[in-house]
């Protein structure tokens, strides 16, 4: 499974990236909304971890973003 990390604050990244890579999942990380919609335009992903506060693309919008283009990735919002 290829999940998607979007989460500006380093240490809840990291820990959440570790804690996932440990149990066999791929996981890329996005700092920022922007940077995450980089990465969604470019790669398939199985699931979006998604900060609802972000730099440059709040998580809302993100959202809005990717289900007003057709994507039905499956999104859990983090807050």
């Amino acid at each position: 499974m290829k999940i998607l990390l979007v989460e500006d604050d380093e240490l809840i990244a990291q820990g959440l990236a570790k804690a996932l890579t440990d149990q066999h999942y791929t996981v890329d990380v996005a700092a920022d909304g922007k940077a995450g919609w980089q990465l969604v335009e470019s790669f398939t992903y199985d699931l979006i971890l998604l900060d609802l506060v972000l730099p440059k693309l709040d998580g809302i919008s993100f959202c809005r973003r990717l289900r007003s283009q057709g994507n039905q990735t499956l999104v859990l919002l983090l807050t």
